[in-house]
């Protein structure tokens, strides 16, 4: 019997795991979204070459893009969803603010190069996600991100 509800609880608490997959990553996404725009808003005003100033402007562009897909995916699940960037983000932005010139430029492609690849990540596993809805954003927009990364680290 201990076995029988052992394997019981072990089941529900995996089958919530998997049914809480889809809101943790929209709104994590959402944050990072909100955390790529911000930094690519300053690479458009501090970034010390025009490839990283357009590059900037990319993200700012993407991300709005990414953003609204994000909403309307959330509203869909009435998910809530964040209207600003998580506080634990904004002190690296803050961070990032206060710098200039060379280093504002390597930072700022450390940083967003960082960013890519941990959403690289969770898309691809976004794509095994139980909600099709959640899955298939991930599969529409997960070139875009890969691009991104490619971007940034092409540009270090």
């Amino acid at each position: 019997l201990m076995i029988f509800l052992f394997v019981v609880a072990t089941s529900v608490s995996w089958a919530q795991e998997k049914t809480d997959e889809a809101p943790k990553f929209i709104i994590h996404m959402t944050d990072a979204r909100y955390m790529d725009r911000e930094e690519g808003r300053l690479a458009t005003l501090l970034g010390t070459t025009q490839a990283i100033r357009d590059y900037g402007a990319l993200m700012v562009k993407d991300q709005d893009m990414l953003l609204d897909k994000l909403q309307k995916l959330a509203a869909s699940k009435n998910i809530t969803l964040p209207n600003a960037i998580s506080d634990k983000k904004s002190k690296y932005l803050t961070k990032l603010s206060k710098l200039t010139g060379e280093k504002f430029d390597r930072t700022f492609l450390k940083m967003i190069t960082t960013d890519h690849k941990r959403d690289v990540k969770k898309f691809k596993k976004a794509l095994k996600f139980e909600d099709a809805a959640t899955r298939k954003f991930a599969a529409e927009n997960l070139s875009m991100i890969e691009g991104h990364l490619a971007q940034a680290k092409a540009l270090k």
